[in-house]
């Protein structure tokens, strides 16, 4: 499927940046302005299926989300990030896209029942909640930019919300396995992270998957903290930057 996409920036390297379900590449706007301004990046902005200003289709597996992202992104890739589904199918993708470095924030690998529940009602209410009980609940999270509840909103009103049922079984019957990185890799985790639990953690890290916690971080926290997350990761980020 041709997906829609838009590039921020002129730099040296480049990134593509993969969100998350429910949202649209604008839940990145903050991430990537310092991406540009600070790392001399060019940044792909991508709308997953049914998401933004992408179609909409019949089917929201997994395979088709990663499908979808080796259709769209070249290879080669400097970086290649995404969070929650962005972050899965970003890592399911990896292998045939072979990015320099794949980053994960709190990419969503499993779900419990209880999770999977959530998102299935979340998925069928989000849109209809009033803006004082989204607040109750984290959404968006503190610290997030003044206008980022308007721009979830902006985001919803394009979003295919019957995904959800499709996506979350999708991701349940085939979870993503426990093996050595497909490229070298580094994930940010929430804390605690509902997807990605310290056993699983502790086993990816075994393997060679570099992982990091961010210390009261949040699902969505590239959007609660996108300045801290970048420092986090500063030491990859600057890899293979042009010197001078």
């Amino acid at each position: 499927m041709k997906l829609a996409t838009r590039t921020l920036g002129t730099g040296s390297r480049t990134a593509a940046l993969v969100h998350g379900a429910s949202m649209g590449s604008d839940v990145w706007r903050d991430f990537a302005e310092i991406l540009v301004d600070h790392y001399d990046m060019s940044v792909i902005l991508i709308d997953q299926r049914g998401h933004g200003d992408s179609p909409r289709a019949e089917s929201y597996q997994v395979t088709d989300f990663v499908a979808d992202l080796v259709e769209n992104l070249p290879t080669g890739l400097d970086f290649l990030m995404g969070q929650s589904l962005g972050g899965v199918s970003s890592a399911w993708a990896a292998k045939d896209l072979q990015p320099r470095r794949y980053i994960g924030l709190d990419p969503a690998f499993t779900a419990g029942t209880v999770t999977a529940l959530a998102l299935r009602f979340l998925g069928r209410m989000q849109t209809k909640l009033p803006d004082r009980i989204l607040k109750a609940i984290g959404m968006p999270p503190e610290g997030a930019a003044p206008d980022m509840l308007e721009r979830v909103h902006a985001m919803w009103s394009k979003w295919d919300s019957s995904m959800m049922s499709q996506l979350v079984s999708s991701g349940r019957r085939t979870p993503f396995p426990i093996g050595p990185p497909a490229v070298p890799t580094t994930l940010v985790l929430a804390d605690p992270s509902l997807f990605v639990k310290p056993p699983m953690a502790k086993a990816l890290s075994a393997l060679g998957w570099d992982i990091r916690i961010k210390p009261k971080g949040e699902h969505d926290l590239h959007v609660q903290d996108p300045a801290g997350v970048i420092k986090m990761l500063d030491d990859v980020l600057r890899e293979n930057a042009p010197q001078g």
